[in-house]
């Protein structure tokens, strides 16, 4: 029985080994049409990202009117801007962010109020990856030219917002 099954493996192996034959295209040999196939496949992606490189247009976010922030806390600049205001104030259920003014307004603004600044129109360019741009990630370029109480009905979810434009250059 041991010789019927060793002789029946023999088999096996010798039929396994035939099938094992030689290849016209083996991996040593290349495929010239697999190549050409290849490159040309290679040569138009890097042709096509050349392409949009060179079409990318810069976006720009412009931001104008005025916006609702409650001040949370004032801050004198000793370092930068000597008697400059600095306040931390916030939008409605936003983080906070520094905004800056050009005179001393320390008297003025009450911690805790809510108030509409005006500010001038400003442009800022935006990042690719960038769809929706927030005025509090560009809080140094906003220049506030006006400001007041907030109204009752201009805080909270009726809180003004800017208005912000995307603009492709």
């Amino acid at each position: 029985m041991k010789k019927i099954i060793a002789i029946v493996l023999c088999l096996v192996l010798v039929l396994s080994l035939v099938g094992c034959g030689n290849n016209n295209q083996s991996s040593d040999t290349h495929d010239t049409n697999y190549e050409e196939g290849y490159t040309a496949g290679y040569e138009d992606g890097y042709n096509d990202g050349k392409q949009q490189m060179t079409e990318n247009k810069k976006c720009f976010a412009q931001f104008s009117g005025a916006f609702t922030a409650t001040v949370e806390q004032l801050l004198t600049d000793y370092y930068v801007a000597p008697g400059k205001t600095i306040a931390v104030v916030h939008l409605f259920q936003d983080r906070p962010f520094l905004l800056w003014f050009q005179e001393d307004l320390t008297g003025e603004l009450v911690e805790g109020t809510p108030y509409v600044f005006e500010f001038k129109t400003f442009e800022v360019e935006l990042p690719a990856d960038e769809e929706n741009p927030d005025i509090s990630d560009y809080m140094y370029s906003i220049e506030v030219t006006n400001y007041r109480v907030a109204e009752e009905n201009e805080i909270g979810l009726a809180s003004k917002l800017p208005t912000v434009e995307i603009v492709s250059k």
